[in-house]
C-alpha cells in the first residue's frame, strides 16, 4: 500500500513544557499542520531583551499499517524565522525517552571539560550569585573575558553538582591573607579575580578558604576549563544571497552559523593599548611596589595542512623572562591561551615545558590549529630593566659615641641601669647595658662607667631625624691620693683605704718617671693607667718637666678611686 498524504505525521511529547523534566516519550496527540504556537509559544519581552534557550521534543510517526519497510524519511526547516533575533535549530539524540536536561546537556558538550584551572573557587558562593571570586598564585593569568569555565562540585560522586559560567568582565588585585602554622600566624600574599558572570549560579557550590600552599580543598568545587569539541549535528536554515540552479556546485547564503545559545555581550574596541602591559612583573612589594612591563617580542606559525598537528616546538630569541610566555592559539573558531608558570612548566589550555636558560619551548596543544589560523608565541626579555633587589650597596652600619652629662665631672654610670631607646620603622628599640660594659638588645656596643662615655651600633636603621633616648643612674666617685710606699722584694704595693669601696668599682692610677741625661734626644714622657676588672685604659701624655736628681727617679705617688 502506498504513502498517503497524512500518514506521516509529528507527535508531541509526553511534557511539552520548557521545564528540565520536559520532554519524554511520545504522547497520543498529534501536532496540527500549520497552526501556530504548537511547538513554540509567542516571544515574551523579556525573552526578547535578555534571550532564552526553549527546548522542546517532538517525534515523527508514521501511521500506515503496510507492513512494507520504510526507505527514509526526511525532516526540513523550510522557512527560517523572519525575526533575525530568532533562530530554529534541530538536533536529535536518537532517545526517544530523553528529557530536556539530556538535551541541554548535548548543545553544552559542545564545550568539554578540560584541565583544572590555575586556580580556585574562594569560599562559599550561592545560587542566583551573578560573580565569582577566584584565588591564584600572584603572577597567574586570570579567567579570561567571554571564556566558559566548568564548575563541578563532588565530580563523580552522587549529588554531583555542575553548571557551566561565562565570564563577562573581571578584577584582578592582589591580597595577604593570614594562616596558623605550628600556633604561629603566618602571612601570604594570593591573587584575588573577582570575576562578573553571564548568568547567575543555578546552585549552590562550596568553596576553599585561603591557603599558603594555593591548594583546593579536598572536596570543595572545582574550576575546570572547556575545550571547544563539535560532539553535536545541528540542522538550522539560511537564506540565499545570491539565486542559484540546479545544477550549480556552489551556494551563497546570509551564515553558516546559528545561535544555539542567547549571547547579550558587546564589542568593545581598545586602542593605544601598550603592548608590554599584558604581562607586569612584581620586583619588591617593600617597602614599596616595584613594578616592571616587560618588552614584547612576538613569533607567529600559520598553519596549514602539512603542519597542522598539536604538538609544537619553538625557540625565543631573546631568552624569555620567567612568568612572560603566552601561546594563542584558535581552534574551531575558539581562542584559547597557553602560559608559563615561571618556573618552567606551560599551564593553561596545553601543556609542555620551557627552558628560560636555552630559550627552547616545547608545547602540546589541547586541540588541532584551525587550518588558516596562526600559532602566536609572545614573551617578554628583561631589557628595559635590571633587577637590583639583591644588590644592596655595602654601607656601612651607623655608629653612635657620646659621653654622657654628669652633675660632677666625678659622676659615673652605675652599672646595669643604662637605657637606650631609639626609633626604626616607627617602632622604638631597645638597647641595655649588661652590667659589665657590653650593650645588648636591638644594638651592640660598649660603655665605660667611669668616664660616661658610650659607643653604640644599631642593630636597626634608625628613622630620619631620630633621636636617641637615654636613661641611667649616676653616682659620686671617691679619689684618694696615697702616698707611693715601696715594693717590697717581690715588687708588691700594699696600701690601706679609708672606705670599703664597691666590688667592681675600684680603679687605681700611678704615675712613673724616668731621667734621661740631656744629650741623649731622648724625651722624658710619663704613663697613666687605670685598671677595672675586665678593662685597662692607658693614656700616655708628657708632664710639665721638672729637673729630676742625679742618678734618682722623681716622686712617685697612687692615685686611688672608687665608688
Amino acid at each position: 500500500m502506498p504513502l498517503l498524504a497524512g500518514d506521516i505525521r509529528f507527535a508531541r511529547s509526553a511534557n511539552m513544557a520548557d521545564v528540565a523534566e520536559g520532554g519524554g516519550p511520545p504522547s497520543a496527540t498529534l501536532l496540527t499542520s500549520g497552526r501556530s504556537n504548537e511547538i513554540f509559544p509567542d516571544i515574551s519581552e523579556e525573552t526578547r531583551t535578555v534571550g532564552r534557550v526553549e527546548i522542546y521534543q517532538i517525534f515523527s510517526l508514521l501511521r500506515n499499517t503496510d507492513t512494507a519497510p520504510l526507505l527514509g524519511a526526511n525532516v526540513i526547516l523550510a522557512e527560517p524565522p523572519a525575526d533575525p533575533k530568532v533562530s530554529v535549530t534541530l538536533l536529535s539524540l536518537k532517545n526517544p525517552f530523553a528529557t530536556r536536561a539530556d538535551i541541554a546537556k548535548r548543545i553544552e558538550s559542545g564545550m568539554a571539560p578540560g584541565s583544572e584551572f590555575a586556580g580556585y573557587l574562594l569560599e562559599a558562593h550561592y545560587t542566583t550569585m551573578r560573580s565569582i571570586q577566584v584565588l591564584q598564585r600572584p603572577g597567574m593569568a586570570p579567567p579570561a573575558i567571554g571564556r566558559t569555565y566548568l564548575l563541578v562540585y563532588l565530580e563523580g560522586q552522587a549529588g554531583e553538582r555542575r553548571t557551566r559560567v561565562r565570564i563577562k568582565n573581571f578584577a584582578t588585585q592582589v591580597r595577604t591573607f593570614t594562616e596558623i602554622v605550628n600556633n604561629q600566624l603566618v602571612d601570604f600574599q594570593a591573587q584575588v579575580t573577582t570575576c562578573e558572570l553571564f548568568d547567575g549560579l543555578p546552585y549552590d557550590f562550596p568553596g576553599s578558604p585561603p591557603s599558603r600552599t594555593y591548594a583546593r580543598g579536598a572536596n570543595k568545587t572545582l574550576m575546570r576549563e572547556t575545550v571547544y569539541s563539535d560532539s553535536g549535528l545541528f540542522y538550522s536554515a539560511s537564506r540565499l544571497t545570491a539565486a542559484t540552479q540546479i545544477t550549480d556546485l556552489w551556494l551563497s547564503v546570509a551564515s553558516v552559523y546559528t545561535q544555539v545559545v542567547p549571547n547579550s555581550r558587546t564589542e568593545v574596541a581598545s586602542v593605544d593599548q601598550q603592548p608590554a602591559a599584558r604581562r607586569v612583573l612584581t620586583l619588591a612589594t617593600a617597602p614599596r611596589l616595584v613594578e616592571v612591563g616587560i618588552t614584547p617580542h612576538t613569533q607567529r606559525y600559520k598553519i596549514d595542512e602539512v603542519n597542522a598537528s598539536t604538538v609544537f616546538v619553538f625557540q625565543c630569541t631573546p631568552l624569555p623572562e620567567p612568568g612572560t610566555i603566552f601561546i594563542d592559539y584558535w581552534a574551531l573558531g575558539q581562542r584559547y591561551t597557553i602560559t608559563d608558570d615561571g618556573e618552567g612548566k606551560l599551564t593553561g589550555a596545553g601543556g609542555g615545558a620551557a627552558s628560560y636558560l636555552t630559550g627552547s619551548i616545547n608545547a602540546t596543544l589541547k586541540a588541532v590549529p584551525d587550518i588558516g589560523s596562526m600559532v602566536t608565541l609572545s614573551h617578554g626579555a628583561r631589557v628595559a630593566y635590571t633587577n637590583r633587589t639583591a644588590q644592596g650597596a655595602a654601607v656601612r652600619a651607623p655608629e653612635y659615641s657620646w659621653v654622657i652629662e654628669g652633675d660632677t665631672d666625678t659622676d659615673r654610670v652605675v652599672p646595669g641601669t643604662l637605657v637606650i631607646g631609639y626609633p626604626s620603622g616607627g617602632v622604638v628599640r631597645t638597647v641595655t647595658d649588661n652590667g659589665s660594659g657590653k650593650l645588648q638588645g636591638a644594638g651592640t656596643g660598649v660603655i665605660d662607667y667611669p668616664s660616661r662615655t658610650v659607643l653604640l651600633r644599631p642593630q636597626y636603621m634608625p628613622d630620619a631625624g631620630a633621636q636617641l633616648q637615654v636613661d641611667c643612674d649616676l653616682e659620686a666617685l671617691v679619689t684618694e691620693i696615697i702616698p707611693a710606699p715601696g715594693p717590697d722584694a717581690a715588687g708588691v704595693i700594699a696600701f690601706g683605704l679609708a672606705q670599703q669601696p664597691a666590688a667592681g668599682t675600684l680603679s687605681v692610677q700611678w704615675v712613673t718617671a724616668r731621667s734621661v741625661s740631656n744629650t741623649s734626644g731622648g724625651q722624658l714622657t710619663t704613663t697613666s693607667a687605670s685598671k677595672s676588672t675586665n678593662v685597662t685604659y692607658t693614656i700616655r701624655s708628657v708632664p710639665e718637666y721638672q729637673e729630676p736628681g742625679a742618678g734618682s727617679t722623681s716622686g712617685t705617688g697612687l692615685a686611688i678611686g672608687w665608688h
